[in-house]
């Protein structure tokens, strides 16, 4: 959670920040987006863990700075849709600010989205942080990390299968549990449109 509120978070001013610029800045800012958006995730998180070392923190921040392209690509895209309607025209011809626009008419109409790319990113980030213990990279011996439990049982498959099969089933729950609440934030948000 602390990883997702951190990517949210950068992911939020740095967003910002593309959002509302314009020209050459812009431009630039969004092929440098577009380069780290072709790279996977996980893929980067390995790359940040061997440069940083594994470890608990290093691995945080690794999930956390991987996370961080899609929520800023996601929230350019919900700024820059919400800067070409009529009411922020209307908003800015009254005298409004850059500032002013986006506290009381963006931030608004982009919460729910914000909500929904957070609870997606919370799976993505379990999942990452697992994968990246039982390659040995994550949390390491002392700390109980589901994916490190499965990489360090491995070997007993044949002998314990549960010492494989209850972190395995633990992921899951917890990525099914998170993709579900996102589903349900994402209907109540349908229907509170809709009224």
């Amino acid at each position: 959670i602390i990883t997702v509120l951190g990517a949210l978070i950068m992911g939020l001013l740095l967003g910002t920040l593309a959002g509302m610029s314009k020209g050459v800045k812009s431009s630039i800012f969004n092929h440098v987006l577009d380069l780290a958006l072709t790279i996977p995730s996980l893929l980067l998180a390995i790359i940040i863990v061997a440069i940083l070392g594994p470890g608990l923190q290093n691995t945080t921040w690794a999930i956390m700075l991987a996370l961080l392209p899609q929520f800023v690509h996601g929230i350019r895209n919900a700024i820059a849709e919400q800067l070409n309607q009529d009411y922020v025209v209307a908003y800015r011809l009254d005298g409004a600010n850059n500032w002013q626009v986006f506290s009381r008419i963006i931030m608004p109409n982009i919460w729910e989205r914000l909500t929904l790319m957070a609870t997606m990113a919370l799976s993505t980030a379990t999942l990452d942080i697992a994968a990246l213990g039982f390659l040995g990279l994550g949390a390491q011996a002392p700390s109980a990390e589901w994916g490190a439990i499965i990489g360090d049982s491995l070997d007993l498959i044949y002998i314990a299968p549960v010492s494989v099969a209850v972190p395995g089933l633990l992921i899951f729950m917890a990525v099914l549990s998170v993709n579900l609440v996102g589903d349900g934030l994402r209907n109540a948000a349908k229907k509170r449109r809709e009224n």
